[in-house]
């Protein structure tokens, strides 16, 4: 189940890692991917007959936070990233991000990162006031980059991460 359906968490942003499919990893491999960053604790996992991750659910009860980690590919992750390409202008990269455009075009996978916050007794649907610290979704997005050799973006600012 995604935590879409949890009533006690409300989704955030999302981020994806773009990616070469031939490096789509194991689930056993994301988590440990994610053991860097936090204590996560995976809740639900799907995965091909060779282990090969569909989706991951996974939160952290001290940072207050739930991930979903979808595997997407085909059609839909071209157009994603055929998108992207359109939005993303040499004139706006950082220094050194350079080499990351031209990774892009090596792409045909991507991770979809979905935060979610853990809503707690304090705090009600309605509350977006609260400043959730993007620093665990940083995390994820860099070392899920790394480990299938891919490019983390914030498809919300059309920016690398």
């Amino acid at each position: 189940m995604s935590l879409f359906g949890d009533p006690l968490f409300r989704w955030r942003e999302t981020f994806m890692v773009l990616f070469a499919a031939s490096q789509r990893p194991t689930v056993g491999d994301v988590e440990k991917a994610l053991a860097p960053v936090g204590k996560f604790d995976s809740e639900q996992m799907n995965e091909t007959a060779d282990g090969k991750i569909e989706s991951l659910t996974a939160t952290n009860q001290i940072d207050c936070i739930g991930l979903d980690i979808v595997y997407v590919d085909g059609e839909e992750a071209l157009e994603q990233l055929e998108e992207l390409q359109g939005e993303i202008s040499p004139e706006d990269l950082l220094p050194g991000q350079e080499s990351l455009l031209a990774k892009l075009s090596t792409c045909d996978a991507r991770l979809d990162i979905l935060h979610f916050e853990q809503l707690t007794s304090a705090m009600t649907e309605d509350d977006d006031e609260e400043f959730l610290d993007p620093g665990a979704l940083l995390g994820v997005a860099e070392s899920l980059a790394q480990l299938v050799d891919g490019v983390a973006v914030d498809p919300g600012s059309g920016t690398f991460v």
